[in-house]
């Protein structure tokens, strides 16, 4: 019995002393001080060779995604960026940080390389592969841009609307509700962009934000030919636009045009 309890006690401490001889931990650990400490070299060379030389480990995906944000962030290499963030999809798809990963993949693709499609088909993988993924509705905000950039009227006016939906709290919500009122008016669909800029109007608190929310609208009247009610609202905006002369200009147009019905 005293042998068997001494065999126990010995293979528990093995246990534990693997377990607090974790080399990847460790590097990762020396890794993250270096990049609080901004030794960037230091960092990345540790980031770098975790996942080669500890593909299994659990630190592997979270070295891939800093390595992927060391080189975007900091050195503004986003061909390795990508490369990076490919890997960690490509080699843990079921890893807690592979739809961060293509978040980042999909904004280099849309703000670097304006490469609309490339960016559309990595937040639409999140929205297909991830669809828990806690940072959705920044995707959507994305991937609405993306659409535009395609350009899909259809799908983006459609995207808008889900995020507006599902997160009307949320602040990317906020500026997707101007974005669909904008694209509304330049599709010229005015009696729904009156619609949802009367919506930003109302939510409005702030006297630049109403100023916005009533150009829309104003906007949206011309368009439908009700000019005495755009000169309406461009007359209550005028001393808080940035460019009152313009508005000036604006307001003597559309009177001339209503003097010569």
């Amino acid at each position: 019995m005293i042998r068997t309890c001494g065999v126990i006690l010995l293979c528990l401490s093995f246990i534990a002393l693997q377990a607090c001889s974790d080399p990847a931990r460790e590097r990762f650990e020396a890794a993250e001080k270096a990049l609080q400490e901004r030794k960037m070299e230091a960092a990345l060379s540790g980031y770098r060779s975790i996942p080669k030389e500890f593909p299994q480990s659990r630190y592997a995906p979270t070295a891939l995604l800093r390595q992927g944000e060391l080189f975007g962030a900091y050195y503004r290499n986003y061909p390795a960026a990508l490369e990076a963030y490919e890997s960690l999809v490509f080699n843990y798809p079921r890893a807690a940080e592979t739809p961060r990963a293509m978040q980042h993949k999909g904004e280099i693709h849309l703000i670097q390389f304006l490469d609309y499609a490339a960016a559309v088909e990595d937040f639409e993988g999140i929205r297909m592969r991830h669809p828990q993924f806690a940072g959705m509705d920044e995707v959507l905000l994305l991937l609405a841009k993306a659409y535009g950039g395609v350009p899909d009227p259809s799908r983006q006016l459609a995207v808008l609307s889900g995020l507006i939906e599902k997160f009307p709290e949320s602040p990317r919500a906020a500026e997707g509700r101007w974005m669909l009122a904008n694209v509304l008016l330049s599709q010229g669909k005015f009696q729904e962009a009156d619609r949802e800029f009367r919506k930003l109007y109302y939510l409005a608190t702030d006297r630049k934000a109403i100023a916005r929310a009533r150009w829309g609208m104003a906007q949206a009247l011309e368009g439908m030919g009700e000019l005495s009610a755009a000169v309406e609202q461009y007359e209550a905006i005028r001393s808080d636009w940035d460019d009152p002369e313009y508005i000036a200009g604006k307001i003597a147009r559309l009177k001339g045009r209503l003097r010569a019905r």
